[in-house]
């Protein structure tokens, strides 16, 4: 009797649906036509599209797969029809022979170690030589990784940093006047008045503003930031500071607390030039759409803090925050992935949490693996904040990165108490 073999199509049909399940918040289309802008005949194998992230098309084929390569890289710079958005990275994945003739396509794909590698639009090619291999869920985590857009992080970055020179420019000023402002701000920072100090000052103001733009239309009664520090504004910073206890009220504490301490110490007059210029920042960072979505936010901050030397410590970097959450996560036995009651009994914390790359790697191995369970990212959320994640450090500019950070990771589902604390040091 002869076995009717499987196609590619149906491979590539059954692989996208259990993407699906595994990535809910992006929408995964498999052999779609008139995806791609100025070519509605050519017929990715795996389209996978999020709000918050650049498109990832997945060419499969089965071993020898001569020709799965290069049609990953000739998807590579092409737009969606629907919005435009640039294919940053592709993916080519070689499905094992005896799939094809498979009964069960969706039990042999289910158990097979698929093949793949990564093709970004700078020519590059992960891994360099040879194949990735894992399942279904490892080329989950893999799209995941590389729909992080690096356009948008540059781009972001750039009005981030030009912006917070700016805000600087005018401490810098300020302190040549009244010194002693710049020193009790130094003071609340636990630095020194050094120009890394003025700069993460101005991040810290910025990053605030970013996020008061998200929780604005979550919370009744809370103004945008465009309404308390816009150029229309006479005392940008008296209603900012208004708003922003208001949000505490909510909390959010390690996020505003220490942007209020610094707005309060400056002069109404240099307040305005200052929080005029970053209002219009991040609304630019916001237009952008980075910062809905935390890794984004991180690896931002992570760039301004460490590349750009803005603050002379060092922190984990986020792909081996990533390998360590990964490693770490994986010894954790009998838990119950889809419960999400369960998940937030556990308890995680990082006692010099920096900009808060472990806690957001170990919450993002959380979210993946409920999700692959069935579960929904968003229900984790307040578990996580209110109960799962400690963080610690002495600095309180880290503490506020790592609570813009966290916070990010469902920016629209909203906390009351978070485990984030700026812990004193020396003789007490």
């Amino acid at each position: 009797m002869t076995t009717l073999r499987q196609t590619e199509p149906s491979a590539n049909s059954a692989l996208g649906a259990m993407l699906r399940r595994m990535l809910p918040s992006c929408a995964v289309n498999s052999e779609t036509t008139r995806a791609i802008s100025d070519h509605p005949g050519l017929q990715p194998d795996i389209l996978i599209t999020a709000d918050d992230r650049a498109p990832v098309v997945v060419e499969a084929e089965y071993m020898p797969a001569y020709t799965a390569e290069d049609e990953a890289k000739e998807r590579l710079g092409l737009q969606l029809a629907a919005d435009g958005k640039r294919i940053e990275a592709a993916i080519a994945l070689r499905y094992p022979a005896d799939i094809a003739d498979a009964s069960d396509i969706d039990s042999a794909i289910r158990a097979a170690r698929l093949e793949y590698a990564v093709f970004y639009e700078d020519d590059t090619r992960f891994p360099v030589s040879g194949w990735l291999n894992g399942g279904v869920s490892d080329l989950a985590d893999l799209i995941r990784l590389v729909s992080v857009s690096e356009r948008a992080v540059d781009a972001a970055t750039d009005v981030l940093e030009q912006g917070i020179e700016r805000a600087v420019a005018v401490l810098d000023n300020m302190g040549r006047l009244r010194p002693a402002i710049n020193q009790e701000i130094a003071r609340l920072l636990g630095m020194d008045d050094l120009p890394p100090t003025r700069r993460m000052a101005c991040a810290i103001l910025a990053n605030a503003l970013v996020f008061h733009e998200h929780i604005a239309g979550i919370h009744a009664g809370i103004k945008r930031p465009r309404h308390v520090a816009g150029r229309g504004v006479s005392n940008p910073q008296s209603e900012t500071l208004d708003a922003w206890a208001d949000i505490l009220r909510v909390n959010y504490w390690p996020i505003f607390a220490i942007g209020m301490d610094i707005l309060e110490q400056i002069g109404a007059g240099d307040a305005r030039r200052i929080l005029h210029s970053l209002e219009l920042t991040a609304g630019e960072v916001n237009a952008l759409g980075v910062a809905n979505s935390h890794d984004l936010t991180g690896r931002i901050f992570q760039r301004l803090i460490a590349d750009r030397k803005y603050l002379a410590t060092f922190y984990t970097l986020p792909a081996s925050s990533a390998l360590l959450a990964r490693i770490a996560v994986a010894k954790l036995k009998d838990v119950d992935w889809a419960d999400a009651n369960a998940i937030g009994e556990l308890r995680v914390g990082d006692f010099a949490c920096g900009t808060g790359a472990l806690l957001s790697a170990v919450y993002e191995q959380f979210s993946i693996r409920h999700e692959h369970a069935g579960g929904s990212g968003a229900a984790l959320h307040k578990a996580m904040m209110e109960d799962a994640l400690y963080g610690c450090d002495v600095m309180p500019s880290a503490v506020h990165i790592t609570g813009a950070t966290l916070s990010g990771i469902q920016p629209n589902i909203g906390y009351e108490n978070s485990r984030l604390y700026t812990m004193p040091y020396g003789r007490q």
